[in-house]
């Protein structure tokens, strides 16, 4: 029996150095494989998010297809003209519908002398 136990207690160091070595081949196979892995990850999370958000990524390849032709100043001066028209842009808009308050006045005078 003793000598049984000797075999069994051999069979145990032998099992452990492998279970080791094979530690050490994981960690070796992991870091190598770990920046390809997370490159693939990434892409998974870019997917995800052009799946959740389309309208968001469409607007955005809009913009950038904008930039790309005028260029940071053609930009900057696009949105200043507009800057500048939009006060002239309010007020035009409220009289096309005939709700600019100066023609409600003029319009509830005409009642008043008729």
């Amino acid at each position: 029996m003793n000598k049984r136990l000797v075999a069994i207690a051999n069979r145990r160091q032998i099992l452990l150095k492998n279970i080791e070595a094979q530690r050490m081949d994981v960690t070796e196979i992991s870091v190598r494989w770990q920046k390809p892995l997370a490159l693939a990850d990434t892409g998974l999370k870019a997917v995800h998010f052009v799946r959740n958000h389309p309208a968001l990524v469409a607007g955005g390849l809009a913009a950038f297809m904008a930039w790309r032709r005028k260029g940071v100043a053609g930009l900057a001066g696009e949105g200043w003209r507009l800057l500048c028209l939009y006060p002239s842009a309010i007020l035009f808009g409220l009289n096309s519908l005939s709700i600019a308050p100066h023609s409600a006045n003029e319009e509830s005078s005409d009642e008043i002398e008729d």
